[in-house]
């Protein structure tokens, strides 16, 4: 069977499959396979493909038509320019939380902070301390350390599979970044911070039976669910974010679409932060909001 074809069934199924986008997964699985770019794929549209490629490339189809998420195929994701292992253990890093990463490095990047003395410097001191919490796949962390060349981040999780998987992708981005496993600040007593970084779970409960087979079937459910109304993280890291954050500090957190004004109102009630200010996404719609200590 010539590539053009085997790539066109490869989307035929994974359309019959309800897959979202077949054509492109479809393309994927098959560089992926074959360790071409698409390029080669389509200069190589009408070669004919051998028979044992033919039968593993199909056999990565049934699975991706079984609803398993393209990332747990192929083991690995793009984020902000970077290539993060991923597994069932960590959310998938999606574009939406490009938004967080970006607006914490223009804050970072416009914000003056008190300059290093060059002892300081010699002996590594970095002007920023970033707290990534929630780190999952250390995504946010590490995408913000590779841009800011002047900060030093820790990260934590609860669960102790996704800091492994963290630590996986800081060493083979060559990221020095400190992760430590445990709930929420409970692994942070005593420390402070000049940005508290955080994407934490924020579906409703209720929600969850709705989402994609690949979300709710494939993706750990502790990273999704934020409560009955999706804010009980949220909760947690207003009341307790304060007592880490040197002062102007800065909390900048992802938040769901509906979220924006609820996350306001929060922080204006806890009256320990500025005035909230929410930053839509590319398409437009709310996604992160930020503030500073008082």
């Amino acid at each position: 069977m010539k590539t053009r074809i085997l790539v066109k069934e490869g989307e035929y199924r994974l359309s019959k499959a309800f897959c979202m986008d077949p054509k492109i997964d479809a393309q994927e699985l098959y560089c992926f396979l074959t360790g071409m770019d698409k390029v080669t794929m389509f200069l190589k549209a009408e070669e004919e493909v051998d028979p044992e490629t033919e039968e593993k490339y199909m056999e990565l189809i049934a699975k991706r038509a079984e609803r398993v998420p393209l990332q747990h195929i192929t083991g690995v994701q793009e984020f902000m320019g970077y290539t993060f292992k991923v597994d069932p253990h960590v959310l998938i890093p999606r574009q939406d939380t490009e938004t967080l990463v970006t607006e914490a490095a223009r804050t970072i990047q416009q914000t003056p902070r008190e300059k290093l003395s060059f002892i300081e410097k010699l002996k590594g001191s970095k002007e920023w301390h970033v707290l990534d919490l929630c780190c999952g796949s250390g995504a946010v962390g590490i995408s913000l350390e590779k841009i800011c060349g002047n900060i030093k981040v820790t990260a934590s999780d609860i669960s102790g599979e996704a800091i492994k998987i963290a630590e996986e992708n800081a060493a083979s981005l060559h990221s020095k970044i400190k992760f430590v496993q445990g709930d929420m600040f409970e692994p942070h007593h005593g420390k402070k911070f000049d940005m508290i970084v955080s994407n934490p779970p924020y579906i409703k409960t209720n929600m969850i039976s709705i989402l994609q087979d690949e979300v709710k079937k494939h993706e750990p459910l502790e990273a999704l669910d934020g409560g009955r109304d999706g804010l009980n993280f949220y909760r947690t890291i207003v009341n307790e974010a304060a007592d880490h954050l040197k002062p102007d500090g800065f909390l900048i957190m992802e938040i769901g679409h509906d979220q924006g004004e609820d996350l306001r109102k929060t922080l204006k009630d806890s009256q320990r932060y500025t005035p909230a200010e929410v930053i839509k996404d590319l398409p437009g719609r709310d996604r992160v909001v930020k503030c500073k200590v008082k």
